[in-house]
């Protein structure tokens, strides 16, 4: 059993979901997700990248964009790409 955290070493999470409709982008913005764990939570992601390329992620891929020079996040579905970001408040 692990025991409780130091008085004062408690931290704050913030939960956030982001929905895609169907074949909708969001520009990515890097204030948006900073410090952010991001987790597909339904549907598929594309992350642009500035140099042109993209990669797809499925739902259950855990991500932090930071660094990635993502320009986009695209959902190629028909249905909407659920994105749930975790961060610190």
């Amino acid at each position: 059993m692990s025991s409780p955290p130091a008085p004062g070493l408690y931290c704050v999470f913030r939960r956030r979901e982001v929905v895609i409709p169907a074949g909708d982008q969001l520009p990515y913005v890097d204030e948006d997700w900073a410090d952010a764990l991001v987790v597909v939570a339904s549907g598929e992601v594309d992350l642009c990248c500035s140099r042109g390329g993209s990669r797809r992620f499925g739902p259950g891929s855990l991500l932090f964009f930071v660094g990635l020079g993502l320009v986009a996040l695209r959902n190629p579905g028909l249905g909407p790409t659920v994105l749930v970001a975790h961060s610190r408040s």
